[in-house]
């Protein structure tokens, strides 16, 4: 009978697995992987000597925040109002002003259809072949 077959072992089977033979494997991996880390660890040392020195620290100026942006804003929204609502030279020298927008609305909706019809004919050209007004 199976069962007292069995019952009479006292010794397990051993398992078919040589224990020494995994043990010093074991430790041959870990001693490659410790000789490795010690090699490499000279190697970077002299290739590269700051590389274990801890960083010197850089302290960088403070930003410089605006304290109160609605005032800021405020402050340049009435530069530009004054700049689009004022009178004021923009190049002297060639007669070019800069008038209120609305003075501007004002001038275009008088001059109707022709509002955007140049103010002055452009300048007569140079003839090439001495005859006046004749184009090439």
């Amino acid at each position: 009978m199976p069962n007292d077959e069995m019952g009479a072992r006292s010794i397990p089977q051993s398992p078919d697995v040589a224990t020494r033979v995994v043990v010093i494997a074991i430790a041959g991996f870990l001693a490659f992987v410790a000789l490795t880390m010690t090699g490499l660890f000279f190697y970077l040392k002299a290739g590269a000597p700051g590389a274990f020195s801890p960083a010197a620290e850089r302290s960088f100026p403070a930003p410089v925040l605006q304290i109160k942006p609605q005032d800021d804003l405020k402050r340049f929204e009435l530069e530009q109002q004054k700049s689009l609502s004022g009178y004021a030279w923009v190049d002297r020298s060639k007669g070019i002003a800069r008038i209120p927008i609305a003075e501007a609305m004002r001038i275009v909706a008088a001059r109707g259809a022709h509002a955007y019809d140049p103010l002055e004919p452009p300048p007569a050209e140079p003839a090439a072949n001495g005859q006046a007004g004749a184009r090439p």
